[in-house]
């Protein structure tokens, strides 16, 4: 059954005559009009002619003339939560636009496009009756209306059907509700209570129109909800970052972490005092030593060793997370910093086996670190409307030259096939790749473990590989061809060989940058195009020159605790080591992340809804 909806001014007939449409049968009438019309004659036809039609009369409160733009817009908010409040199906909604003002006509078809219809219409009446004054006029009474009918003097131009807006389809009133002031002999007097409904529907108009003038930038916007915001906006996006006047936007910025190593974390100052202070066995911790970064740390005036690097991490780490209680502290700790970074996914890389002892197996190890981070989700997800972070796990094969080190990393290996079977939810936190890390020489090359790694191929477990930081370009390569690498730690040295930069491009491989790591250990110059910097500065960071090249770099940490930096602070160094860097190219780096974290299509796809939500528009 169909439902008419009408508006309706100083002329009560144009309410029959729309009703009389030909070849539909209407079930309910819904009448919206001001305080002053009679509705009497409404009110007699259907009780005379259509008496088992429903007939619902509102009045909008307060409305009694169209004084001001306010009286319209008022008008416009309660009429289109009139009709969502009716509850009739877009297909069973018929539309007359001939009632009242021009201003009422005009909002009634603008909410029969963006709520739908399955008819608009006009009716039009011939001047066949008379006034007192014997003057021609449209018929008034309901004989009247009846006999133009009969005569064909009654006319419906009928304008088809409206498909409605996709926005509103599932809109309803109690999203949108009415408030109804009073009632009197069946007529109700509405109000609506904001303008919510007319401001949401300004939102879509101004993103619609967004949209339309960058539909030609879309294949270069990294996340499609850009093509929604304001030239202005965009213009501003292809500026270059500004590491002091844009650090509260980078701060706000919702990022992924791919490269973070667990215990280079707490390992100096309140935080390490934290985790000391958690454990079960406060007598069993080692005392601290003397850990002191270089003068100007973390932007040292030389670069220091690598090995130099890791021993300002000697407090933190396996020096305390082998006590249970310093372990879960230390998870809890970094879990708040990833949600105080706005990060809203990372991968944690650990080593369980250097946490084990007599007591604790590497397995019982790695099965607290996940249940901590696993503890942290379910808290942020039990917050209302507050941050969330998704937590992974990559577990760390380190390379050795001495010892049986192959033994030791197919152990670690065998440990994340284990944990990838057992572990096996995406919603939950879980192993998801390894990490061959360790010191690089010609000697630690990656196709030296290529057996070890069968097993983690064939259990579909994602692959990273420490490349390219200290060896040459020949290490790269060993490790995309011979490993299978889906992602490369730090690669500083691409760039020695451009075939590979190009097929690493073309694979799509990830390539996992960490600026502040990277200038402390390599020492790459910082500011580099300011006047008082020295003509002969090493080769300048790569960064900037691998997104050229199409590669899909990422930005991270490494170490947090060690550098001493976040992820906030790694993006604003990147626009100091890398000028030229704009602040599409910073989206890129997040979009980077996304596309080659190891994840399902399903978590990629949520992960890319919850970055839209959260990025919001300088």
């Amino acid at each position: 059954m169909s439902s008419l909806f009408v508006t309706l001014g100083t002329s009560p007939a144009i309410v029959p005559e729309a009703f009389l449409l030909p070849g539909v049968r209407f079930e309910s009438v819904h009448v919206l009009t001001t305080e002053k019309p009679d509705v009497s004659l409404l009110q007699r036809f259907f009780q005379d002619r259509a008496p088992d039609v429903h007939l619902a009369i509102s009045r909008v409160d307060g409305f009694v003339d169209f004084a001001s733009e306010a009286d319209h817009f008022h008008f416009e908010e309660v009429l289109y939560r009139w009709i969502i409040e009716a509850n009739v199906p877009r297909q069973q909604r018929y539309i007359c636009l001939s009632g009242g003002f021009k201003t009422m006509s005009a909002a009634m078809q603008k909410a029969a496009a963006v709520l739908g219809a399955a008819e608009v219409f006009h009716v039009l009446a011939d001047n066949c009756s008379t006034n007192a004054k014997g003057e021609p006029c449209p018929p008034s009474s309901i004989d009247e209306i009846l006999k133009a009918r009969d005569q064909g003097h009654l006319h419906w131009i009928r304008l088809g059907p409206e498909g409605g807006w996709p926005q509103f389809q599932q809109a309803t009133s109690a999203e949108f509700p009415l408030r109804v002031v009073k009632q009197d002999n069946g007529v109700r007097w509405l109000r609506a209570p904001d303008e919510a409904f007319c401001i949401r529907l300004r939102e879509i108009v101004e993103r619609s129109h967004n949209i339309a003038g960058a539909w030609d930038k879309l294949p270069r916007l990294p996340f499609p909800v850009l093509a929604t915001w304001p030239g202005t906006a965009l213009a501003w996006l292809e500026q270059p970052l500004d590491p002091e006047a844009d650090r509260d936007w980078v701060a706000r910025l919702p990022k992924l972490e791919l490269h973070c190593h667990l215990g280079g974390f707490a390992t100096r100052g309140p935080l390490l005092d934290q985790v000391r202070a958690a454990a079960a066995q406060p007598d069993k911790l080692p005392p601290l030593k003397a850990c002191t970064p270089p003068e100007g740390w973390p932007l040292p005036h030389q670069p220091i060793k690598l090995a130099d690097y890791m021993r300002l991490g000697d407090n933190g780490g396996s020096a305390v997370l082998k006590d249970a209680g310093c372990l879960r502290r230390h998870c809890e700790l970094l879990y708040h910093h990833l949600l105080d970074q706005n990060v809203i996914y990372a991968e944690i890389r650990c080593s369980p086996a250097n946490y084990a002892n007599p007591h604790r197996s590497p397995w019982q190890v790695l099965c607290g670190i996940r249940q901590h981070f696993q503890d942290c989700m379910d808290w942020a997800r039990s917050a209302s409307n507050g941050p969330f972070c998704h937590v992974n796990l990559i577990l760390i094969a380190t390379r050795r030259t001495e010892g049986d080190y192959r033994a030791q990393i197919a152990r670690h290996l065998a440990l994340a096939v284990a944990a990838a079977e057992h572990w096996t939810n995406d919603a939950d936190c879980r192993v998801v790749g390894v990490d061959l890390a360790g010191y690089e020489d010609v000697n630690t090359r990656a196709h030296y473990f290529r057996d070890e790694f069968t097993g983690v191929h064939r259990c579909g477990l994602a692959v990273t590989v420490h490349a390219g930081e200290n060896d040459e370009a020949e290490g790269i390569w060993r490790a995309v061809f011979d490993l299978n690498a889906r992602r490369l730690g730090h690669a500083l040295h691409l760039a020695q060989s451009p075939d590979l930069m190009r097929s690493v491009a073309a694979r799509g491989i990830g390539v996992e940058m960490c600026p502040y790591a990277n200038y402390q250990i390599k020492g790459y110059p910082l500011d580099p195009q300011k006047p008082s910097a020295p003509s002969d500065q090493p080769r300048p960071y790569p960064l900037l020159s691998y997104l050229r090249a199409g590669l899909r770099v990422t930005v991270n940490t490494d170490n947090i605790g060690i550098s001493a930096a976040s992820l906030t602070d790694n993006l604003l160094l990147a626009a100091r080591l890398c000028p030229g860097l704009t602040r599409l190219d910073l989206l890129w780096l997040q979009r980077h992340a996304m596309d080659t974290a190891f994840v399902s299509p399903r978590q990629r796809d949520s992960l890319l809804t919850a970055f839209a939500q959260k990025l919001a528009q300088p």
